[in-house]
């Protein structure tokens, strides 16, 4: 079973928070003390943190039959999820395929709705596996450096290192392996589906982050019960503006759950 860390204030309603290539469950620490009216659990995803179980292919449908045999084990009434990025993408995927009672995605897409474009990605998802195995520092500065991750504001000088802490304690054979086994190339697209899903969805995109801000634009067109709000943000909305952030997740549990 993947690490999980289980917040509880011995709630009805469980909140599932997934984190992002390179992060780890210790991602959500501030969100979840901020989530004080429901119970949280947070996931190490495969290849992050403490789930670095590696005998056998990390697909997606291996990867949500992992997190519903957490949920299973937990028993709550009601089920939300709330998942970032690469968490966004498995986030999505799981509620295609198992019941929640509100997703939240930041960041998020449903994957490539292209096999050629989808290759391509595959080749580089292999590229910087290569980079994390041969030069794994040099990698983590790369990383930050990336487009994807230009902000509205520069963050805290503590933000900022809790972040690369963060990065740099991960295991860089996890790393390439969760490249490889589920990155973005090797996601099967959901664009076809999103239609019939009929459950809220809040999408959460910074106005920085210009790519993500079109796909979450196309996404809200096509599901019928979702909210698209953008913030003065980039790629990571949760560590550049953790109060607003918080804020509105909050209001959604609760909108979502009818408190």
């Amino acid at each position: 079973m993947l690490n999980y860390h289980l917040t509880t204030r011995h709630s009805k309603i469980l909140v599932i928070m997934l984190h992002g290539f390179m992060g780890d469950h210790q991602a959500f620490d501030e969100a979840v003390n901020r989530m004080s009216e429901v119970d949280v659990v947070a996931i190490d995803l495969p290849g992050h943190g403490s789930s670095l179980r590696d005998d056998q292919e990390w697909t997606f449908d291996w990867i949500i039959s992992e997190i519903k045999a957490i949920v299973d084990t937990l028993h709550y009434e009601r089920v939300l999820m709330y998942g970032y990025s690469m968490g966004g993408r498995i986030a999505l995927y799981y509620a295609l395929n198992h019941h929640v009672d509100g997703l939240i995605l930041e960041s998020a897409s449903p994957g490539l709705d292209n096999a050629a474009r989808r290759a391509e990605r595959r080749i580089i998802d292999a590229e910087r596996g290569k980079r994390i195995r041969h030069d794994f520092d040099s990698f983590v500065t790369y990383w930050a450096a990336l487009p994807l991750f230009e902000t509205d504001k520069p963050l805290s000088d503590e933000a900022a290192a809790q972040l690369d802490a963060m990065r740099r304690r991960q295991h860089p054979a996890g790393l390439n392996k969760a490249l490889t086994d589920y990155g973005t190339g090797s996601q099967p697209s959901v664009w076809h589906r999103l239609a019939d899903y009929t459950q809220p969805v809040l999408l959460l995109t910074g106005t920085k982050d210009s790519k993500f801000e079109q796909l979450n634009s196309r996404m809200h067109r096509l599901l019928p019960c979702s909210r698209h709000i953008k913030l003065p943000a980039g790629h990571t909305i949760h560590v550049e503006h953790p109060e607003i952030f918080d804020t509105i997740v909050i209001e959604f549990i609760k909108e979502a759950n009818h408190v």
